[in-house]
């Protein structure tokens, strides 16, 4: 096992966290609370509890299947979730939405053809459903959002709407820059290279994935089949020194709340350390939270110096130092 004197000062500072209430302001960035409740509408209860209701009656009826797997495929269209988790649903889901925009079909017809040429499918559903309780499924459907699900949205949120203040706080002021957060999706093509020219000292792109990646390749000088990672780009931020020296800093961001994804994980530190170019100043680092920092990086191969894996708390706290001494901050 890799000794932390072995890790970037980065990845060992993240360990540190642990020693400072790390769980805690976490919470700061990925909120715990999982907010309301979900509105159901009352026509898809009602599906659904007259399609339970008629199956409960006619077990063996293909027809009763059909119309209580209708039912629950009704409530995941029109609450953009599933009553139920079953490896098949997504897949009977897919089937018939796919049938159903291509032949112009209502839900009930396209389903009728899917399960004509899948009957079992259908019937093991319609089982599986029946298994759980009506009411059930419907507490389900007014489940709030799993916050599993909200870790990226929650990152882009902070990323966008309180980065800059965390920056500006670790910044005396007499040498505090100017920092603004700009969007490239607003401005033409042409224009992305320019945004780094401007008076600010450090700018943070916000915007999707792969307006940020087109922004990084254009103001890096990258041709198209450069990769930023291995699925794009979770944030960019230019930090620039002086009219001579201005750095690139991208990067994947990461949360797990397991010890599962170890592949992943090796693939991440490849690419982060393929991404450290010092003659383009352009640093890619892999921003990850969760077990990885509380198991102090167990399972994790080809951490070293030149490679950066740094908790989000972190973030503001490199890009200020990177303003402040440049290369120096990297602790390569």
């Amino acid at each position: 096992m890799q000794q932390m004197a072995e890790w970037n000062v980065w990845t060992q500072r993240s360990v540190e966290l642990l020693e400072k209430g790390y769980l805690d302001k976490l919470l700061q960035v990925y909120k715990g609370e999982s907010g309301s409740s979900r509105s159901v509408p009352e026509e898809v209860e009602e599906k659904l509890r007259e399609a339970y209701k008629a199956y409960e009656g006619r077990q063996d009826s293909p027809e009763a299947e059909t119309k209580l797997v209708e039912a629950v495929l009704n409530a995941r269209k029109k609450v953009e979730r599933s009553p139920f988790n079953h490896p098949y649903l997504p897949l009977v889901y897919y089937l018939v939405s796919e049938k159903a925009e291509k032949a112009n079909k209502a839900l009930e017809e396209a389903l009728q053809e899917v399960a004509s040429k899948h009957p079992e499918t259908i019937r093991v559903l319609a089982k599986e459903a029946q298994r759980r309780g009506v009411e059930a499924l419907i507490q389900r459907l007014k489940e709030p959002p799993e916050i599993n699900r909200q870790i990226g949205p929650m990152f882009k949120r902070w990323y966008k709407e309180e980065l800059k203040g965390k920056i500006e706080e670790r910044l005396p002021g007499p040498t505090k820059p100017k920092i603004v957060v700009v969007s490239p999706e607003k401005s033409k093509p042409e224009q992305a290279p320019l945004i780094a020219e401007r008076e600010a000292g450090i700018i943070i792109y916000t915007g999707s994935d792969e307006a940020l990646k087109d922004a990084a390749k254009e103001n890096l000088g990258l041709g198209e089949e450069a990769e930023l990672g291995t699925k794009g780009v979770d944030f960019y931020v230019v930090i620039r020194r002086s009219p001579e020296e201005t750095w690139h800093l991208t990067g994947e961001v990461k949360f797990q709340s397991d010890f599962g994804g170890n592949q992943d994980n090796q693939k991440l530190v490849a690419k982060a350390s393929i991404r450290l170019d010092l003659e383009k100043r352009h640093i890619g680092i892999v921003v990850v939270d969760g077990m990885p920092v509380v198991s102090k990086f167990r399972g994790w191969a080809g951490l070293g110096k030149e490679t950066i894996v740094t908790s989000v708390l972190l973030l503001p706290d490199l890009i200020a130092e990177l303003y402040q001494k440049g290369e120096e901050a990297l602790g390569l």
